[in-house]
């Protein structure tokens, strides 16, 4: 925890407000999920999510023309889920990440797939329509629910 506040006093202030606002942020996130259902969270977030079945194309996230700034502020927030008390789960990520770039072209998308009888699911962000987590996501079938986003 130590080592985290210096690293984060060594970054100029605007970072600063930016932890700050990404924590407050992942504090809301996570009592709407626990509380709203995703669909009524996401309007909230003005993130979109779609449950069309499809998927975005999978090619390197680092073809997305992403501003300095819009790097920066995904990044911050990105950082702020890897330390407690947040859940840096996939859908936490792609929620947040998607809400920093609600601006921009986006989908947060939802997959699911079978291994060994078990059923894991997996979130992600796309921008412009290219998967910026592509981390096992050509595994997972895109969920339907078959009404508009």
């Amino acid at each position: 925890m130590i080592r985290e506040v210096r690293t984060l006093l060594r970054r100029h202030p605007r970072t600063w407000v930016r932890a700050a606002r990404a924590a407050a942020l992942a504090a809301l996130v996570e009592i709407g999920l626990r509380t709203l259902p995703l669909p009524r969270l996401a309007r909230l977030l003005r993130v979109r999510l779609v449950l069309d079945g499809t998927a975005g194309r999978r090619a390197d996230p680092r073809l997305i023309r992403l501003t300095p700034d819009e790097r920066e502020r995904l990044d911050v927030t990105w950082r702020v889920l890897r330390h407690r008390p947040f859940n840096g789960t996939c859908l936490r990520r792609a929620l947040l990440g998607a809400h920093v770039l609600r601006h921009r072209e986006h989908a947060v998308r939802i997959g699911v797939q079978k291994v060994d009888g078990e059923v894991k699911a997996h979130a992600w962000l796309e921008v412009d329509g290219i998967v910026v987590d592509p981390d096992g996501v050509e595994s997972f079938r895109t969920l339907a629910t078959g009404v508009p986003a």
